[in-house]
């Protein structure tokens, strides 16, 4: 009897012991998160480059709650507007707040590709998450009104000045000493059946001018020289050398080459745009890689070395498309040094 008694009182213990340790865990569910309240101190703004540093937006907005203390993430959303945040630029937050420079802002703007130098609207929003297992919170939205620009770099510059525009070196056509040694390039649409025009180092005709010689949209600069000539009307490549006292001009034409549009054998052509300066194609695109080209040779191409932002690099790394789908094409060579482009999704 001894031994059947210790055998039960074993066995009462041993339940008591595993009831007791069910009944002192405790199971924590997460529920779903209260949205938080945002609020701004600004509506509208005009980004300007020469303030690129300054504070110009502080966003703020109260904590939410998911039901229990657990560590709550929260990041800003900035979409276009009226596009119910399809394509969203996110801004990690630190806290209840938020504040963006001149500067930060206008890489958002310029990320959602609003147009330079316009009004436009932008839909901002807070995301608050405690684990990707779990539905965020979201709060109110707010629409900023900001003018964006495009932060240019500021190249040594010559102008080219003819009878296409009127003699007006301000509004010429413009180049670009990228490595500030002397060499120049940058575009030019030239209308005419024979275009004549000049080199001058200032925005005015007080700078020093650069006639000289042409023969074939090639020849030799001299500052007491003629008006330079180019044949034939088109888009054209120029080029100067000081150091060498040459320049040439090269007609172009542009298009698209790579799998992401068809293939690396056949182009997709580019259509100029004379009142926009620009060239442009819709290009139903699939996932892979592409380059603008010139003359569909690779003498003069462009690729992206930097992705963040719109620049093309001479020679640079093929452009990568990993979303298929139906894109409005834009390359824009009018900002000597500083050529660009856009893909827009429709």
């Amino acid at each position: 009897m001894k031994t059947a008694f210790s055998k039960y009182m074993m066995a009462g213990l041993f339940a008591a012991a595993l009831w007791s340790c069910k009944k002192d865990e405790v199971k924590t569910f997460a529920s779903e998160g209260t949205a938080p309240t945002l609020a701004s101190n600004k509506d509208t703004t005009i980004l300007q480059k020469d303030h690129a540093a300054d504070t110009i937006v502080k966003f703020q907005w109260n904590a939410s709650d998911f039901g229990f203390h657990g560590v709550v993430k929260y990041s800003l959303q900035f979409a276009k507007k009226g596009t119910n945040f399809a394509v969203v630029k996110n801004v990690s937050a630190d806290g209840m707040s938020k504040s963006l420079s001149v500067a930060d802002l206008n890489t958002i703007a310029n990320g959602l590709e609003l147009d330079n130098g316009v009004l436009s609207g932008i839909e901002v929003r807070v995301k608050a998450s405690i684990s990707d297992n779990y539905p965020a919170a979201y709060s109110n939205v707010k629409v900023l009104v900001v003018s964006s620009y495009l932060d240019l770099i500021d190249y040594p510059s010559m102008w080219a000045p003819g009878d296409y525009q009127g003699w007006d070196p301000a509004s010429a056509a413009k180049l670009a000493s990228l490595k500030s040694d002397k060499a120049y390039e940058g575009y030019a649409s030239f209308t005419g059946a024979s275009t004549t025009f000049k080199f001058t180092s200032e925005a005015t005709w007080s700078g020093t001018n650069y006639g000289g010689t042409s023969v074939n949209n090639a020849g030799i600069l001299s500052t007491t020289g003629e008006n330079l000539q180019v044949i034939g009307a088109g888009y054209y490549f120029l080029n100067l050398d000081l150091s060498t006292n040459k320049w040439s001009a090269t007609r172009t034409t542009w298009s698209m080459i790579g799998d992401a549009v068809g293939s690396w054998s056949n182009d997709t052509e580019l259509t100029f745009d004379a009142a926009k300066n620009v060239w442009s194609a819709t290009v139903d695109m699939s996932a892979g890689q592409f380059k603008f080209r010139a003359n569909h040779a690779y003498d003069i191409n462009y690729g992206d070395n930097k992705p963040s932002d719109p620049f093309l690099n001479r020679d640079g790394a093929n452009i990568v498309i990993t979303d298929p789908g139906t894109y409005e094409v834009t390359l824009n060579l009018s900002n000597a040094g500083n050529y660009s482009y856009v893909l827009k999704k429709k």
